[in-house]
């Protein structure tokens, strides 16, 4: 592992895992949000350690909640490389766990799960496999079992806007958060195919414009660089749209959707979807 290299950033040789100790939130579950899940599971007429929880990929930070509430989750990654990586970064040790090295779309849980954790999973997917990821975790959850799905939305209207974000915050001194909080999600909306994927040659370029205009710092155009300069051939959707999200939700049978958003304006449109079965 890499976690200091020096970036050039014509070449996209990063994987995610690698990269994920350098990731702000959104890209990383933040503090609302957990407290948004950490109460619904204590909520629970169970126990902690009588659930049983599933976490969709390595997240530190759903890791943590499970280890802090006293119930001990279900890794699933398809990698157990992914799973390490991240690990590694954790300033905790994380003992009581089960890892499961599967595809999330191959899993064969029926009716075993109270809750079940996901941050991006229809995001980093293929688009023709949505409906499956929906049904695969409508099937694992119990009745009254919830997913918490969050990720990122293109709403048919009031979406982030790319140069809105980089005219208020990127030449501010100090800011809550680092500016690619406020940039990644408008700007991965802004650079995405005809498909909803992520085309990263070209947030490179603009994120490159952008600092030769004089938009932002030196500073954080070197902090961006790395986080948009993944391996060739990564598939990342910058956005699946509410009316499709709705349809395979739909499809999978869940009786009941919420939409939540957290008070952050950089997460207009990374809603939480609290599904239930």
């Amino acid at each position: 592992m890499t976690k200091n290299r020096e970036i050039d950033e014509t070449t996209a040789s990063w994987s995610y895992a690698e990269l994920w100790d350098k990731y702000p939130i959104p890209a990383r579950p933040d503090d609302e949000e957990l407290e948004i899940e950490k109460k619904e599971i204590l909520a629970s007429d169970k126990s902690p350690s009588e659930m049983n929880v599933m976490i969709l990929g390595s997240t530190i930070e759903y890791r943590s909640l499970c280890k802090k509430i006293g119930t001990r989750p279900y890794v699933v990654d398809f990698a157990k490389e992914n799973f390490d990586a991240l690990t590694s970064y954790a300033e905790e040790k994380f003992e009581q766990e089960h890892f499961v090295e599967a595809d999330w779309l191959e899993i064969n849980y029926q009716n075993y799960f109270d809750f079940i954790l996901g941050h991006r999973p229809f995001n980093v997917i293929r688009r023709d496999q949505v409906r499956l990821l929906f049904q695969k975790m409508y099937d694992s959850l119990k009745v009254g079992g919830v997913f918490f799905c969050r990720g990122n939305v293109l709403f048919p209207t009031n979406n982030s806007d790319l140069m809105e974000a980089v005219n208020k915050w990127g030449l501010v001194a100090e800011r809550p958060y680092r500016l690619f909080s406020y940039l990644e999600v408008p700007l991965y909306i802004h650079c995405a195919d005809k498909e909803g994927y992520l085309d990263y040659p070209k947030a490179r370029m603009v994120i490159k414009q952008l600092h030769e205009q004089g938009k932002m710092s030196d500073e954080d155009y070197k902090d961006i660089q790395p986080l948009i300069s993944m391996a060739a051939g990564t598939k990342f959707r910058s956005y699946v749209t509410k009316e499709e999200i709705q349809k395979n939700i739909e499809a999978a049978g869940f009786n009941k959707v919420e939409w939540l958003f957290t008070s952050h304006e950089f997460t207009r449109n990374m809603p939480i979807i609290k599904l239930t079965k």
